[in-house]
C-alpha cells in the first residue's frame, strides 16, 4: 500500500515542477575570456615579381614593425630594429636587412620587408 502512495506523490510533485524555464547553459571562467571565435586575418598580400620563398612580411607602421609572428617592435631612427632575441636588426644600406641567420630581406616599398 505504500508504494502506490509514494508513485502518486512523486506523480503530483513532478507536475509542479516548472518545465518553462530556459535549459541550464554553463558560463566559461572569467579567465578564459570571450568564447567565441576570432575572426581569422588574411595573410599578407604578397606581390609578383617577389624571388621564390619570399613569403614572409615585416611591416611598419606607426615606427613599429610588425613581425612574421605578430609581435610588434619599436624602429629605431636609423630605419632598424632589435628582436625579442635582443639581436639588433640593422638596414643593409641597399634598402633591405639581413637576418640573424643571414636571410636577406628585401624593401616592400613601404619602409617594410619581404624575407624568406
Amino acid at each position: 500500500m505504500r508504494v502506490p502512495t509514494i508513485l502518486l506523490m512523486g506523480l503530483v510533485l513532478s507536475g509542479c515542477v516548472s518545465s518553462s524555464e530556459p535549459p541550464f547553459q554553463p558560463v566559461p571562467p572569467a579567465n578564459l575570456g570571450s568564447t567565441q571565435a576570432a575572426h581569422p586575418v588574411p595573410p599578407a598580400t604578397i606581390p609578383a615579381g617577389l624571388p621564390p620563398g619570399y613569403s614572409r612580411h615585416i611591416t611598419y607602421r606607426d615606427g613599429k614593425f610588425t613581425l612574421p609572428d605578430g609581435s610588434t617592435v619599436p624602429a629605431d631612427p636609423n630605419g632598424g630594429f632589435k628582436i625579442s632575441t635582443g639581436a639588433y636588426i640593422p638596414p643593409d644600406g641597399a634598402g633591405g636587412i639581413i637576418l640573424p641567420n643571414g636571410a636577406r630581406c628585401i624593401s616592400d616599398s613601404a619602409r617594410g620587408y619581404f624575407c624568406p
